[in-house]
């Protein structure tokens, strides 16, 4: 009878172990995530618009302590030497709503609500400086969604 209990423990032991080291707590909103899409519905065509390409690049920096930083690119950056750049003259609301914007701060995450509050401080975005930006936000494990994701959709997962 004690060989059995022990073997049972044993073998409980080693299933906690294995199951411990494949599966991740719960950390919440805080960590870094990937960009893997940014859409917006386009009521018109009835479709989903990718500002920056099928494949954006990008990440959303929340740290357990409240710091924010967020850097979005186009699949297809602009290749602009830095010499060329001198002379290169842009339309600054069609960069940053195709090409990259980032923007830091702080945050708020209020889980009970669905809702993340950036608080910007500052970024490529001179109009959300000092601003309040509030998104809905669905967390399912290691993927977010920020956005009402009838209208805005932004796909992150969590890397870290």
């Amino acid at each position: 009878m004690i060989k059995l209990v022990t073997a049972l423990f044993c073998f409980q032991f080693v299933l906690s172990a294995s199951t411990a080291q494949t599966t991740k707590p719960s950390k919440g909103i805080a960590g870094v995530w990937q960009l893997v899409e940014f859409a917006d519905y386009d009521s018109v065509s009835k479709t989903w618009v990718n500002r920056y390409g099928k494949n954006p690049r990008g990440y959303f920096i929340y740290t357990p302590g409240g710091i924010l930083s967020i850097n979005v690119s186009s699949d297809t950056p602009l290749k602009i030497t830095e010499e060329g750049s001198k002379n290169y003259t842009i339309n600054f609301h069609e960069f940053f709503s195709c090409h990259s914007f980032g923007y830091f701060g702080t945050y708020t995450y209020e889980p009970a609500k669905g809702q993340v509050i950036h608080h910007v401080k500052g970024g490529t975005l001179p109009f959300y400086t000092d601003t309040e930006q509030p998104r809905q936000i669905q967390l399912k494990g290691d993927t977010a969604i920020i956005g009402d994701n009838i209208r805005t959709r932004r796909v992150l997962v969590r890397v870290e």
